[in-house]
């Protein structure tokens, strides 16, 4: 048997497993994905959910748990959620009550997935009601926003969010519906204005199919892999959100015989098309990722990501399994049509409680990290058999390496509302281009990966403080050095040095605010050599939830 069928043979076999693995009892389920965007301030680059789950995890009460592929489900959500109140429920010994600083964490999760929680079978003093066989919501959330920018500005980690200079504003909702627990749809329009046009466009929207426990998402949506806040080395949702095909686990699942060790897990695979304007009209990117968790602190994940395809000339279908699946296909100069660009990364999240009581700064402690490669070393290894496959496919050329870091301190300083994180991220001097895929590994004007592209660096700060519930203060610094990802790009990085302050204020209910300013003192703009100046950028965006 060839190695891709060997492998779709594997990935074939988990989806198996996955399938017949239970789920738990949801009659009634909303499966749409928890955003990653910022839908009402309390985060930066994603719905404030995946901040207080980080929370709830890292304290260690929902036991075994996969964070670092998203999006999550509202319902794989709900579910950890509903792990916790049952760790809790069944604490006779009074274990947990010194972590009471995790009640408002436990609240804000509760009061937002309560229907979830309810179709769960979970009761709480929320009062959720279970929903229907079928359920529509018209507007879950609506947003206005709105900003000024002295110079263009693109935002991090936002989606392809680009600020024209001058004004700019928009509008935008999302709208949900769901049939059974097998059928939900999604959309999220948008509308946007600057002093340059005005567009309207879908900026997220998909149907998404579950059956027993394998899901099959088709539409438009991000997808951020690893444990990196500010940065992530393969996917992230810096740049605007894929059109995909999408399979793999609804919700982790057990292997059989080794489950209990290897913990919960979750596969899965996607196929996007990248937009007509590029170096290859249409390339294709694929990617694969598992993740486990074989301990409560631990949570393991591997990802791989392929670039293939496009016109000029294009590949044969027939040949997709074997470009998607074998890490050998491709790159051979007398059959252009098979040239691939591959990504394989690996990534680890520590998540440590109650640290303090060895004299750490804050009550819990992430450690994360994330390695890379995008070339393998071929001549480093045997000239023949399977020590010169695994080092021609899998093994990193050091040469183009590159990692992410990250230190998470929750609760510092024993302070329940007071946060801190420390980012670095490098990339090395032939990461994310090709001499084929000459624009690099990009999509409408934004990295798909990292920020920095090729030959960065990123030094990244956050403090985040929540002084009241319903009030977050956040300040931001980080110094990026960010390399174009064309091939050959004869011109000058650009140097970025700045920071921000954001905050967020709930109020009436059902209102959020979410207003920042950000300044940089940026170097060779767009990579233009001389072009340098201080860049400011205000914005604010207003949301108000109809639940």
């Amino acid at each position: 048997m060839s190695r891709p069928r060997q492998a779709l043979v594997c990935f074939i076999v988990l989806a198996a497993v996955a399938s017949l693995a239970p789920i738990g009892v949801a009659t009634a389920a909303d499966r749409t994905n928890v955003p990653l965007k910022n839908w009402g301030g309390f985060s930066e680059f994603r719905d404030a959910v995946y901040d207080d789950l980080e929370r709830l995890v890292t304290a260690g009460l929902a036991d075994r748990v996969l964070l670092n592929t998203r999006p999550l489900s509202r319902v794989e959500a709900a579910r950890i959620v509903a792990r916790a109140i049952e760790k809790i429920r069944n604490d006779d010994a009074g274990g947990l009550n010194a972590r009471r600083d995790l009640e408002p964490v436990l609240d804000r999760l509760m009061e937002e997935l309560k229907v979830e929680l309810t179709s769960l079978g979970v009761r709480t003093s929320e009062g959720g009601t279970a929903p229907g066989f079928f359920a529509f919501t018209p507007i879950d959330r609506a947003q206005a926003f709105g900003a000024y920018a002295n110079h263009q500005f693109s935002l991090v980690n936002s989606q392809g969010r680009t600020f024209k200079r001058g004004v700019n504003g928009g509008l935008t909702f999302e709208s949900r519906a769901q049939l059974g627990d097998f059928l939900s749809l999604y959309l999220q329009p948008e509308l946007l204005e600057n002093e340059d046009y005005g567009a309207a466009r879908l900026a997220t929207g998909y149907a998404k199919l579950t059956l027993f426990n394998v899901e099959l998402l088709v539409g438009r949506d991000s997808l951020a892999w690893g444990p990196g806040y500010h940065n992530g080395l393969l996917l992230t949702n810096n740049a605007a959100p894929l059109d995909q095909i999408r399979i793999g686990a609804a919700e982790p699942f057990l292997l059989p015989w080794v489950g209990q060790w290897v913990g919960p897990m979750k596969v899965l695979m996607f196929l996007a098309q990248l937009e007509e304007r590029r170096d290859h009209a249409y390339t294709k990117l694929t990617g694969m990722r598992l993740t486990f968790a074989p301990a409560t602190f631990l949570e393991l994940g591997a990802s791989r990501t392929v670039l293939f395809d496009g016109l000029g000339p294009n590949l044969p279908l027939k040949k997709y399994p074997e470009a998607i699946l074998n890490p050998g296909f491709g790159d051979v100069r007398t059959h252009p049509e098979e040239r691939t660009d591959s990504l394989t990364g690996l990534d680890a999240d520590i998540r440590l409680r109650n640290v303090d009581r060895y004299f750490f700064p804050s009550r819990d402690l992430r450690l994360y990290g994330e390695f890379y490669w995008d070339d393998t070393c071929g001549e480093c290894g045997p000239s023949s058999g399977v020590g010169h496959w695994f080092a021609s496919n899998l093994l990193p050329k050091g040469s183009t390496t590159g990692g992410v870091g990250g230190v998470h301190l929750l609760e510092l300083f024993g302070q329940d509302w007071l946060d801190a994180r420390f980012e670095y991220a490098r990339t090395s001097p032939i990461s994310l281009n090709h001499d084929q895929f000459t624009s690099g590994y990009w999509t409408r004007g934004h990295v798909i990966s990292d920020f920095i592209g090729t030959h960065g660096r990123d030094y990244f700060a956050r403090l985040a403080a929540r002084f009241t519930p319903n009030l977050m203060v956040g300040l931001d610094v980080d110094r990026a050095v960010v390399g174009s990802t064309v091939e050959g790009f004869p011109g000058p990085q650009e140097k970025r040095l700045g920071g921000g302050m954001d905050v967020s204020y709930r109020f009436w209910g059902r209102y959020a605010l979410f207003a920042q300013y950000l300044i940089s003192d940026v170097k060779n703009r767009q990579f233009r050599p001389g072009d340098d100046g201080i860049d400011h950028l205000v914005r604010f965006e207003l949301t108000r939830s109809f639940r």
